[in-house]
């Protein structure tokens, strides 16, 4: 993926070797890949243990545990249900508590 990127293996050999580039998508890697690790430590945290669910491309969608990263979507009630595109951010479980995992909807089309 890295040759694809940028050409070269450059950034894989100075990460081996010790160093850490000071390039804008390392330094973007980096701070996704903190709040990740920031964001399982706080889960592991609670008690009970908070639960993480994931929604796969192509189920029906759910308002109780989805909300659509689009806003004003037009739905016909003759229309089939709508259908996820693709998950954004995962769904967590809380207890009895649900935070609702962020989608994309394929099909759906868009009040401007």
């Amino acid at each position: 993926m890295e040759a694809s990127f940028f050409g070269n293996l450059d950034q894989r050999n100075h990460v081996m070797g010790g160093g850490h580039p000071r390039t804008p998508f390392y330094q973007a890697f980096l701070k996704l890949a903190k709040s990740i690790w920031l964001l399982h430590k706080l889960a592991y945290s609670f008690e009970p243990n908070v639960k993480v669910f994931q929604v796969k491309g192509g189920s029906e969608f759910s308002d109780v545990y989805m909300e659509s990263v689009v806003k004003n979507l037009i739905m016909d009630e003759n229309d089939e249900k709508p259908k996820v595109g693709l998950m954004v951010m995962p769904g967590f479980w809380i207890g009895g508590s649900v935070i609702q995992s962020k989608v994309y909807l394929s099909g759906m089309k868009v009040a401007e």
